[in-house]
């Protein structure tokens, strides 16, 4: 992005935010005309490439979502488990680890309450992946048939006599 203008550049960022070209436009500044500018910027070679460029560096590879997975399978969010069941979250976010958190909410108390994701499933998830579960059973028949074959090749007959 580095030959964009800063308008261009914010342009990309807002349109990889909303995915809308209008609405990135105007946000980025384009005023006048924002809905005819959206589309004639997205046609445009160089923004088409910092937009490939920018997606390539914020998409998760196939390592990054095994990695978290395992994190969540060893249940990492332990260590920011307090004596008193509360979650030490500003910890547990500044340690990078905000992506063990599924969610949260204020119960009728008043007190937050931290969920994390299922770490059974995350392991269900990287068996499948390391091939450990079978849903049905392979079997290669093809030596027992080869053996078959042959014994009533030995014979000198076939099934029928």
């Amino acid at each position: 992005m580095a030959g964009l203008s800063t308008k261009r550049r914010v342009f990309v960022e807002e349109y990889l935010r909303c995915w809308n070209a209008s609405e990135a436009a105007r946000r980025a500044g384009y005023r006048t005309r924002a809905n005819s500018a959206g589309q004639r910027l997205l046609t445009n070679a160089d923004i088409q490439a910092a937009i490939q460029a920018r997606l390539a560096e914020l998409k998760m590879g196939a390592d990054e979502v095994l990695v978290r997975l395992a994190q969540q399978a060893r249940a990492e969010y332990a260590d920011y488990l307090r004596a008193d069941g509360t979650v030490d979250l500003a910890r547990l976010l500044a340690d990078g680890k905000g992506h063990l958190i599924k969610g949260t909410k204020w119960d009728r108390l008043g007190n937050l309450v931290v969920e994390f994701y299922d770490g059974q499933h995350a392991l269900e998830l990287l068996g499948k992946h390391l091939g450990l579960f079978k849903d049905g059973v392979q079997v290669d028949i093809s030596d027992a048939l080869a053996g078959i074959l042959e014994r009533l090749a030995g014979q000198g007959g076939t099934a029928d006599d």
